[in-house]
């Protein structure tokens, strides 16, 4: 999958995460915008949850280039060349 559409389906559900976690102090609890609020940030949390696993699981990890380097790649732990 192309990263930029997943990091912007990221950087959306970290705006709905956030923004509904700072308006949660300010509701009081027995009203109705309390429960929306809660309901906005559970959805903005799966919804980045969702996000960072599709992430993952859609770009795996390159191989480990540690194993097989070339001389010329390798950094000289000598004082000159």
């Amino acid at each position: 999958m192309d990263p930029q559409i997943l990091r912007g389906g990221f950087r959306i559900g970290v705006l709905v995460l956030g923004l509904a976690v700072l308006m949660l102090p300010f509701q009081p609890r027995d009203s109705a915008e309390f429960i929306v609020t809660v309901m906005a940030a559970i959805v903005g949390g799966a919804f980045v949850l969702g996000v960072a696993v599709l992430a993952r699981t859609a770009n795996p990890q390159p191989p480990d280039a540690g194993t097989d380097r070339k001389e010329y790649n390798k950094r000289s732990t000598g004082g000159g060349p």
